[in-house]
């Protein structure tokens, strides 16, 4: 349970709480998906335990695949995880960005219709991300595209609560300044370097290589643009 009163008490900053917050969301998503592996483990072994007669027969025939299949289900039992805690902080991050798109809109169209082309600048490389590491997990891409939907749902549920209530903007003002934003932040930032990252640095060219770099930087510029005019 994240306490934002007790991080952010007297005499820690913003930037400070925020950077506590953010390595609380690490944790919790290093904690979600070490469980999250351990439960699919588990099943697997009730599962191989039930055909154990079966996987004798086929011992001499498939040694090699028994050999690599292990490591080969970790990572993708680790990938599925990932997607999990990806979808749950992508669906918060939706939340936030419909509250301040709502309060904009209360504000005057003008700035509600600014405020949301900018919000949507900045989810389009971040939804195709998403949708790379959904398809990386197994899904199907009608079927990723359907869980896409859902986590755009946060953006519309964020939006309506904004139209709703009496004080949208303070709304907005909260949500942003709450433990919300840098504790997803902390779990985007344990999907990048646990599983994308890595699974970038796998069987890659030189060309990939250099492709992938130019698309890490081009995503730092335009997230720079952004915050230059957000």
């Amino acid at each position: 349970m994240i306490d934002a009163e007790i991080v952010r008490s007297e005499g820690c900053d913003k930037r400070t709480s925020d950077s506590i917050l953010g390595r609380k969301g690490l944790y919790s998503a290093r904690k979600h998906s070490i469980g999250g592996i351990t439960t699919a483990r588990g099943a697997k072994h009730s599962d191989d335990e039930d055909d154990e007669h079966e996987t004798k027969e086929k011992k001499d025939d498939s040694k090699e695949k028994l050999i690599s299949s292990p490591a080969k289900e970790q990572k993708q039992e680790g990938i599925k995880v990932a997607a999990y805690l990806n979808l749950v902080a992508d669906f918060a991050h939706n939340f936030t960005d419909g509250l301040a798109i709502g309060a904009s809109f209360i504000a005057g169209t003008t700035i509600g219709v600014v405020t949301m082309i900018t919000v949507l600048v900045h989810e389009v490389p971040h939804e195709i991300g998403d949708f790379a590491i959904l398809i990386q997990s197994g899904y199907s891409k009608r079927k990723a595209m359907a869980i896409q939907l859902v986590t755009a749902l946060g953006a519309l549920s964020g939006c309506a609560i904004s139209l709703w209530v009496a004080d949208p903007s303070a709304l907005a003002d909260a949500a942003a300044s709450s433990w919300i934003l840098p504790f997803t932040a902390g779990g985007f930032i344990y999907i990048a370097t646990v599983s994308v990252i890595p699974e970038l640095l796998e069987n890659s060219s030189t060309a990939q290589s250099i492709g992938e770099i130019l698309a890490l930087l081009s995503g730092i510029f335009m997230m720079y643009l952004i915050s230059m005019y957000e």
